[in-house]
Parts: structure tokens; sequence; C-alpha cells
């Protein structure tokens, strides 16, 4: 009976620190997505940032420059997540349309926002490449709706 009642305890003790724990993770992980999403960027090396924030296929986007950033953001209304990556000093978006491409994903031209990138079969996602060319930045953006 001794027995029974120690291994209760130590059963009892490990599930109460597990739930802390859990907790300290989640309020973790909730504070670090807002450091996220007011952040005005961050680097690949803010590993937490990066691997929790940053969208597997940004991730594997071609490096266009040496000089780039990602954003992160949820968003109100009918986009709730938002996650880019800036290239600065870059001039040319081709690689990035072939990568889209090969992900599946087709230019679709809209008058009103110059077209966006879409594949079908999937939950609603879209893509959006912006360039300024006369700062050479390149942005590409996607959108989780």
């Amino acid at each position: 009976m001794g027995k029974l009642i120690k291994n209760m305890k130590w059963l009892t003790r490990t599930l109460g620190l597990t739930v802390v724990m859990v907790i300290a993770l989640v309020l973790a992980d909730c504070k670090m997505m807002g450091v996220a999403e007011k952040s005005p960027g961050f680097k690949q090396s803010d590993w937490w940032l990066y691997y929790s924030y940053v969208d597997k296929e940004l991730k594997n986007a071609p490096r266009i420059s040496d000089d780039y950033y990602f954003l992160y953001g949820m968003m109100d209304g009918p986009s709730p997540e938002m996650s880019a990556i800036i290239f600065n000093g870059a001039t040319d978006t081709a690689e990035l349309e072939n990568y889209l491409t090969a992900l599946g994903y087709r230019y679709v031209p809209d008058d009103e926002w110059g077209g966006y990138w879409e594949r079908e079969g999937r939950r609603k996602t879209e893509f959006y490449i912006w360039q300024n060319k006369e700062q050479q930045i390149i942005r590409l953006t996607k959108y989780s709706f």
C-alpha cells in the first residue's frame, strides 16, 4: 500500500509539473508571436521566430539576395496569417516566379493588385511578389486564408 501511495505522489507531481511546463510554453509562444508581429523584420538567425513563424514555402524560397529578412503578422478579416521575405539589393523576380511555378502555383492577373499566385486544390493561399526597382527591394508575401 505504501508503494502505491509513493507512486501516486510521484505521478501527481509529474503531471502537475508537465501541466505547468505546457502552460509556460504556450505563454512564451504567445509572447514571441507578439514580438514577431511587432518586429520591423527578423533574420534567419532569430531561430525561435524563424522556425515558429516563417512559412515553410518561404523558408525554401530561393535567396535572390544576401541581404534579406522576414516579416510575420496575424491579420483581421479574411486573411488570418501573413508571412513575407524581403530582399534588399535584388533586381530580378524570375527565380521567385520559377520557384512558385515549380510548387504548382499559377499567376493570376488582377487589375487592382497587379496579380497574384494561387494553387488549386489547397486551402486558400496566395503569394504576391512586389518590386521597387528604384530601391532594389523585392518582397515575396504569402497570405493564408
